[in-house]
């Protein structure tokens, strides 16, 4: 940590980006602690922070140097596109996202401009989980919670029908002889998305070595979560049929709840195995 920190000193830009994208993560998550959404707002914090750490881990490992001129004429571009995102006449989610984006394009050319595309570059993730992520993390949710419940009962009724079960559904319910299952936010897997990403994040820097491999073990996050979902559902429309209502009480529902959890879990380190597997083939194939 002393070692991070001598050299961060000899990188004075790459502690002012840092300490920039702290402050935004940190005055984006203050809402979110007022509304009483501590836990997630802590999580997003944590995320920054991680994103910030490698962001400035990558900054201090390349040799420092100027810009050239095509990356900062390429900077004034991304000014000039953040202007335009900013005076578009927005009011409403998820119009008012660009807002959220032209603060990520200043601060991504303001990056460019002094410290070349390779900072840019690590500066995206960064930027927007603190600029665009955390100021609307409630409307981003409720936004992608509905997208994960249609898609959990859709691939949930097909998994009853495999099993030779009788099941309808119309939109994100079930119906089933003598039971109908309604998939709400809370069970879709949306409240632990922010605690997963987080996990799959750091699974993803411990698993996979080039960059390549990380983005497309990364995408995995929201099919392993539907997926997951999915089966826990199924799960509960067999052990219905078993034991009756006992399975829909609170107790049931949440330990099926954490079953969900460790499902979408295993799934997700399942594909970053086969992806460590694969990139160990291609490698030792290229000696």
């Amino acid at each position: 940590m002393k070692i991070f920190l001598k050299k961060l000193l000899k990188h004075p830009l790459g502690a002012l980006y840092g300490a920039l994208l702290g402050i935004v993560a940190f005055s984006a998550a203050l809402p979110m602690f007022s509304a009483g959404m501590a836990d997630a707002a802590l999580v997003d914090l944590a995320m920054a922070a991680l994103l910030i750490a490698f962001m400035l881990k990558s900054f201090i490992s390349t040799e420092h140097r100027h810009s050239f001129f095509w990356e900062k004429c390429s900077a004034w571009g991304l000014l000039v596109l953040a202007d335009i995102l900013a005076l578009i006449p927005t009011h409403d989610f998820p119009g008012s996202l660009s807002t959220a984006f032209a603060f990520s394009l200043l601060i991504c050319a303001a990056v460019l401009y002094f410290s070349g595309w390779r900072a840019a570059a690590d500066c995206i993730a960064p930027a927007l989980w603190c600029c665009v992520f955390i100021p609307y993390h409630e409307e981003l949710m409720l936004m992608l919670g509905f997208a994960l419940r249609l898609s959990a009962t859709m691939l949930s009724a097909g998994l009853l029908k495999l099993c030779g079960i009788s099941v309808v559904y119309s939109g994100t319910t079930l119906a089933l002889p003598g039971l109908d299952i309604a998939i709400t936010d809370a069970c879709s897997g949306i409240n632990q998305l922010d605690a997963f990403i987080l996990i799959a994040f750091i699974a993803v820097q411990m698993m996979q070595k080039k960059a390549c491999w990380k983005i497309l073990h990364f995408a995995f996050i929201v099919p392993a979560i539907i997926a997951g979902n999915s089966l826990r559902i199924a799960a509960t429309v067999l052990l219905f049929r078993l034991w009756g209502e006992t399975i829909l009480q609170n107790t049931w529902h949440m330990a099926l709840g954490y079953v969900q959890i460790v499902l979408a879990l295993a799934i997700f380190l399942g594909i970053g195995k086969l992806f460590s597997a694969l990139d160990g083939k291609i490698r030792e194939a290229e000696k």
